[in-house]
Protein backbone atom coordinates (compact mmCIF):
# COMPACT_ATOMS: atom_id res chain seq x y z
CA UNK A 1 0.00 0.00 0.00
CA UNK A 2 1.24 3.19 -1.07
CA UNK A 3 2.08 5.91 2.12
CA UNK A 4 0.54 9.51 1.54
CA UNK A 5 1.86 11.92 3.64
CA UNK A 6 -0.65 14.80 4.83
CA UNK A 7 0.69 18.30 5.04
CA UNK A 8 1.75 19.50 8.89
CA UNK A 9 0.40 21.88 10.54
CA UNK A 10 2.19 23.83 13.37
CA UNK A 11 0.82 26.72 15.54
CA UNK A 12 2.49 30.55 15.82
CA UNK A 13 3.05 29.91 19.39
CA UNK A 14 4.77 26.51 18.98
CA UNK A 15 7.00 27.88 15.98
CA UNK A 16 7.92 30.99 18.79
CA UNK A 17 8.55 27.42 21.42
CA UNK A 18 11.14 25.56 19.24
CA UNK A 19 12.87 29.12 18.34
CA UNK A 20 12.93 29.73 21.94
CA UNK A 21 14.62 25.90 22.60
CA UNK A 22 16.68 26.39 19.10
CA UNK A 23 18.49 29.35 20.81
CA UNK A 24 19.13 27.75 24.04
CA UNK A 25 20.61 24.50 22.20
CA UNK A 26 23.26 27.41 20.41
CA UNK A 27 24.13 29.39 23.43
CA UNK A 28 24.49 26.02 25.96
CA UNK A 29 25.65 23.59 23.21
CA UNK A 30 23.33 20.80 24.55
CA UNK A 31 19.96 19.32 23.05
CA UNK A 32 18.19 19.11 26.27
CA UNK A 33 14.30 19.81 25.40
CA UNK A 34 14.94 18.86 22.18
CA UNK A 35 14.14 15.89 20.22
CA UNK A 36 17.00 15.44 17.85
CA UNK A 37 15.68 12.95 14.80
CA UNK A 38 18.56 14.18 12.28
CA UNK A 39 22.41 15.67 12.95
CA UNK A 40 23.08 17.83 9.02
CA UNK A 41 26.40 19.66 8.69
CA UNK A 42 25.28 22.87 10.27
CA UNK A 43 22.26 22.09 11.51
CA UNK A 44 19.34 19.79 13.59
CA UNK A 45 16.20 18.35 12.50
CA UNK A 46 13.81 18.92 15.36
CA UNK A 47 10.79 16.41 16.17
CA UNK A 48 7.74 18.20 17.28
CA UNK A 49 6.18 17.98 19.26
CA UNK A 50 9.08 17.05 21.55
CA UNK A 51 7.23 14.34 23.51
CA UNK A 52 5.25 12.31 20.70
CA UNK A 53 7.06 14.02 17.43
CA UNK A 54 4.69 13.71 14.46
CA UNK A 55 6.11 16.71 12.73
CA UNK A 56 10.01 17.69 11.55
CA UNK A 57 10.76 21.11 12.09
CA UNK A 58 14.36 22.50 10.38
CA UNK A 59 15.62 25.81 11.51
CA UNK A 60 17.15 27.85 8.47
CA UNK A 61 19.54 30.36 8.31
CA UNK A 62 19.16 33.97 9.64
CA UNK A 63 18.78 37.39 8.18
CA UNK A 64 17.08 40.38 6.72
CA UNK A 65 13.47 39.37 5.72
CA UNK A 66 13.97 40.34 2.25
CA UNK A 67 17.19 37.66 2.21
CA UNK A 68 15.52 35.14 4.27
CA UNK A 69 12.48 35.21 1.92
CA UNK A 70 14.46 35.05 -0.87
CA UNK A 71 16.03 31.54 0.10
CA UNK A 72 12.93 30.21 1.07
CA UNK A 73 11.24 31.12 -2.35
CA UNK A 74 13.90 29.98 -4.20
CA UNK A 75 13.55 26.56 -1.97
CA UNK A 76 9.42 26.74 -3.27
CA UNK A 77 10.84 26.92 -6.34
CA UNK A 78 13.00 23.97 -6.31
CA UNK A 79 10.28 22.08 -4.92
CA UNK A 80 7.78 23.03 -7.90
CA UNK A 81 10.73 22.31 -10.44
CA UNK A 82 11.38 18.71 -9.15
CA UNK A 83 7.22 18.12 -8.76
CA UNK A 84 6.84 19.28 -12.50
CA UNK A 85 9.66 16.70 -13.38
CA UNK A 86 7.77 13.74 -11.37
CA UNK A 87 9.27 13.69 -8.23
CA UNK A 88 7.44 14.14 -5.46
CA UNK A 89 8.78 16.20 -2.31
CA UNK A 90 7.27 15.08 0.90
CA UNK A 91 4.65 18.02 1.95
CA UNK A 92 6.81 21.11 3.04
CA UNK A 93 5.63 24.59 4.95
CA UNK A 94 7.94 27.05 4.74
CA UNK A 95 7.86 29.55 7.92
CA UNK A 96 9.33 32.45 9.39
CA UNK A 97 9.98 34.38 12.53
CA UNK A 98 10.49 38.00 12.95
CA UNK A 99 13.61 37.77 15.91
CA UNK A 100 14.20 40.87 18.38
CA UNK A 101 17.07 41.96 16.28
CA UNK A 102 14.63 42.57 12.78
CA UNK A 103 16.47 39.74 11.12
CA UNK A 104 13.57 37.19 10.30
CA UNK A 105 14.42 33.35 10.79
CA UNK A 106 13.89 30.30 8.07
CA UNK A 107 11.80 27.56 8.84
CA UNK A 108 10.96 24.07 7.29
CA UNK A 109 8.05 21.90 8.77
CA UNK A 110 7.33 18.60 7.51
CA UNK A 111 5.39 15.79 8.30
CA UNK A 112 7.61 13.30 10.58
CA UNK A 113 8.56 10.51 8.02
CA UNK A 114 8.13 6.72 9.80
CA UNK A 115 11.36 4.74 10.24
CA UNK A 116 10.00 2.11 8.27
CA UNK A 117 9.76 4.59 5.00
CA UNK A 118 13.00 6.05 5.42
CA UNK A 119 15.67 4.66 2.64
CA UNK A 120 18.86 4.90 4.33
CA UNK A 121 16.75 2.59 7.48
CA UNK A 122 15.77 0.18 5.14
CA UNK A 123 18.61 -0.22 2.92
CA UNK A 124 20.62 -1.99 5.89
CA UNK A 125 17.97 -4.82 6.57
CA UNK A 126 17.89 -6.02 2.76
CA UNK A 127 20.31 -7.78 0.72
CA UNK A 128 21.88 -6.20 -1.95
CA UNK A 129 20.82 -7.09 -5.52
CA UNK A 130 21.01 -5.43 -8.62
CA UNK A 131 17.91 -4.12 -9.78
CA UNK A 132 16.50 -3.32 -6.58
CA UNK A 133 13.20 -1.29 -6.99
CA UNK A 134 14.32 1.17 -4.39
CA UNK A 135 17.55 1.56 -6.71
CA UNK A 136 15.81 1.61 -9.98
CA UNK A 137 13.24 3.92 -8.74
CA UNK A 138 16.49 6.64 -7.09
CA UNK A 139 18.01 5.88 -10.44
CA UNK A 140 15.28 6.99 -12.70
CA UNK A 141 13.97 9.92 -10.63
CA UNK A 142 17.54 11.53 -11.27
CA UNK A 143 17.42 10.77 -14.76
CA UNK A 144 14.49 12.08 -15.06
CA UNK A 145 15.43 15.35 -13.01
CA UNK A 146 18.67 16.31 -13.99
CA UNK A 147 19.18 18.37 -16.71
CA UNK A 148 21.63 22.30 -17.65
CA UNK A 149 21.73 23.85 -20.59
CA UNK A 150 21.67 27.66 -21.55
CA UNK A 151 18.23 28.29 -20.13
CA UNK A 152 19.49 26.81 -16.41
CA UNK A 153 19.53 23.42 -15.08
CA UNK A 154 18.35 21.24 -12.22
CA UNK A 155 19.52 18.45 -10.20
CA UNK A 156 18.66 16.36 -6.99
CA UNK A 157 21.03 15.25 -3.99
CA UNK A 158 20.62 11.91 -4.46
CA UNK A 159 22.25 10.64 -1.05
CA UNK A 160 19.70 7.96 0.00
CA UNK A 161 19.35 9.63 3.14
CA UNK A 162 17.41 12.05 1.21
CA UNK A 163 14.59 9.87 0.27
CA UNK A 164 11.51 8.10 1.58
CA UNK A 165 10.11 5.03 0.08
CA UNK A 166 6.01 4.50 -0.30
CA UNK A 167 6.18 1.37 -1.24
CA UNK A 168 6.42 2.04 -4.67
CA UNK A 169 8.33 5.51 -5.46
CA UNK A 170 10.75 7.23 -3.88
CA UNK A 171 10.39 10.44 -2.30
CA UNK A 172 12.10 13.55 -1.37
CA UNK A 173 12.60 14.41 1.87
CA UNK A 174 15.45 17.00 2.28
CA UNK A 175 16.27 19.52 -0.65
CA UNK A 176 18.79 21.97 1.34
CA UNK A 177 20.39 23.29 -0.28
CA UNK A 178 18.01 23.51 -3.80
CA UNK A 179 20.07 22.34 -6.74
CA UNK A 180 17.84 24.96 -9.39
CA UNK A 181 19.58 27.41 -10.71
CA UNK A 182 19.89 29.68 -13.82
CA UNK A 183 22.13 29.99 -17.34
CA UNK A 184 25.45 29.86 -16.89
CA UNK A 185 25.07 29.17 -13.10
CA UNK A 186 25.42 26.11 -10.19
CA UNK A 187 23.54 24.52 -8.33
CA UNK A 188 25.22 25.26 -4.95
CA UNK A 189 26.49 28.76 -6.23
CA UNK A 190 23.84 30.61 -4.22
CA UNK A 191 24.34 28.95 -0.75
CA UNK A 192 22.33 31.64 0.58
CA UNK A 193 23.35 33.06 4.48
CA UNK A 194 25.51 29.53 5.29
CA UNK A 195 28.55 31.46 4.04
CA UNK A 196 28.05 33.52 7.62
CA UNK A 197 28.54 30.33 9.12
CA UNK A 198 32.89 30.65 8.21
CA UNK A 199 35.21 33.18 8.57
CA UNK A 200 35.01 36.10 6.00
CA UNK A 201 38.73 35.17 5.42
CA UNK A 202 37.91 31.58 4.45
CA UNK A 203 34.67 32.04 2.48
CA UNK A 204 36.46 31.86 -0.60
CA UNK A 205 38.28 28.80 0.39
CA UNK A 206 34.84 26.92 1.49
CA UNK A 207 32.76 28.14 -1.54
CA UNK A 208 35.77 26.34 -3.87
CA UNK A 209 34.62 23.22 -1.95
CA UNK A 210 31.01 23.96 -2.53
CA UNK A 211 31.23 24.78 -6.26
CA UNK A 212 33.32 21.26 -6.80
CA UNK A 213 30.05 19.79 -5.15
CA UNK A 214 27.48 21.64 -7.18
CA UNK A 215 29.43 21.06 -10.44
CA UNK A 216 29.87 17.30 -9.85
CA UNK A 217 25.60 17.11 -10.32
CA UNK A 218 25.41 18.92 -13.14
CA UNK A 219 25.18 15.21 -14.95
CA UNK A 220 22.95 12.38 -13.95
CA UNK A 221 26.07 10.77 -13.78
CA UNK A 222 27.39 12.87 -11.53
CA UNK A 223 24.84 12.70 -9.18
CA UNK A 224 23.97 9.10 -8.99
CA UNK A 225 28.29 8.56 -8.66
CA UNK A 226 27.52 10.99 -5.27
CA UNK A 227 24.94 8.40 -4.07
CA UNK A 228 27.29 5.94 -4.18
CA UNK A 229 29.57 7.86 -2.18
CA UNK A 230 26.81 9.06 0.13
CA UNK A 231 25.99 5.02 0.70
CA UNK A 232 29.73 4.72 1.36
CA UNK A 233 29.62 7.33 4.44
CA UNK A 234 26.39 5.99 6.01
CA UNK A 235 28.12 2.67 6.07
CA UNK A 236 26.73 0.99 3.24
CA UNK A 237 29.45 0.12 1.22
CA UNK A 238 28.39 -3.22 0.53
CA UNK A 239 25.39 -1.42 -1.89
CA UNK A 240 27.70 0.56 -3.85
CA UNK A 241 28.25 -2.41 -6.37
CA UNK A 242 24.77 -3.39 -6.88
CA UNK A 243 24.10 0.66 -6.89
CA UNK A 244 26.81 1.50 -9.51
CA UNK A 245 25.44 -1.41 -11.91
CA UNK A 246 21.68 -0.60 -11.43
CA UNK A 247 22.70 2.85 -12.26
CA UNK A 248 25.10 2.31 -15.25
CA UNK A 249 22.51 0.22 -16.79
CA UNK A 250 20.68 3.11 -17.86
CA UNK A 251 23.29 5.89 -17.89
CA UNK A 252 25.75 7.33 -21.09
CA UNK A 253 28.50 7.22 -19.37
CA UNK A 254 29.52 4.99 -16.37
CA UNK A 255 30.12 5.30 -13.06
CA UNK A 256 33.60 4.39 -11.92
CA UNK A 257 34.48 2.25 -9.13
CA UNK A 258 37.38 4.34 -8.81
CA UNK A 259 35.63 7.49 -8.88
CA UNK A 260 33.47 6.71 -5.95
CA UNK A 261 36.37 6.10 -3.66
CA UNK A 262 37.98 9.18 -4.98
CA UNK A 263 35.63 11.52 -3.84
CA UNK A 264 34.90 9.43 -0.93
CA UNK A 265 38.24 10.27 0.39
CA UNK A 266 38.05 13.71 -0.22
CA UNK A 267 34.85 14.01 1.65
CA UNK A 268 36.39 12.95 4.48
CA UNK A 269 38.61 15.61 4.10
CA UNK A 270 36.36 18.31 3.30
CA UNK A 271 33.44 17.98 6.13
CA UNK A 272 36.07 18.15 8.67
CA UNK A 273 37.75 20.99 6.82
CA UNK A 274 34.29 22.96 6.67
CA UNK A 275 33.38 22.42 10.52
CA UNK A 276 36.85 23.54 11.52
CA UNK A 277 36.18 26.92 9.52
CA UNK A 278 33.27 27.34 11.73
CA UNK A 279 34.38 26.74 15.13
CA UNK A 280 36.67 29.20 14.35
CA UNK A 281 34.16 31.44 13.09
CA UNK A 282 31.95 30.56 16.19
CA UNK A 283 34.60 31.34 18.73
CA UNK A 284 34.95 34.91 16.98
CA UNK A 285 31.44 35.73 17.50
CA UNK A 286 30.47 34.60 20.76
CA UNK A 287 33.96 35.19 22.67
CA UNK A 288 35.62 38.34 20.68
CA UNK A 289 32.37 40.07 19.28
CA UNK A 290 30.38 38.63 22.01
CA UNK A 291 27.56 38.08 19.80
CA UNK A 292 25.44 34.90 18.83
CA UNK A 293 26.45 32.30 16.27
CA UNK A 294 23.04 31.26 14.89
CA UNK A 295 24.24 27.70 13.47
CA UNK A 296 24.61 23.92 15.17
CA UNK A 297 28.31 22.40 14.15
CA UNK A 298 27.58 18.54 14.51
CA UNK A 299 28.81 15.31 14.36
CA UNK A 300 26.27 13.88 11.92
CA UNK A 301 27.94 10.59 13.00
CA UNK A 302 27.69 10.50 16.06
CA UNK A 303 24.42 12.57 17.10
CA UNK A 304 26.67 15.61 18.90
CA UNK A 305 26.95 19.44 18.59
CA UNK A 306 30.80 20.29 18.75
Amino acid sequence: MTTVWEPPVLAEDELREIESRIVNAFATRSTDGLSVLGFGELGLAIGWPTEAPTMVVKRQTVGTPETVRADLDRMQQYHDALEAHDLPVLPTELRTIRLESGDDAGYVVQPLVARENLVEHLLPDITPTVDHPILIAIRDAVIGVVHDGPSGGLSVDAQVTNFAWDGSGVTVIDTTPPLVWKADGGPFYDVGNYLLAIPAPLRPAAMKITRQQGDRVRTGTGALTQTCVFLKRIELDQWVDAAIETFNDALDTPIERAEVEKLFREATKNFPLIKFMARIQRFWVTKVRRGEYQYFITNSFSGEIL
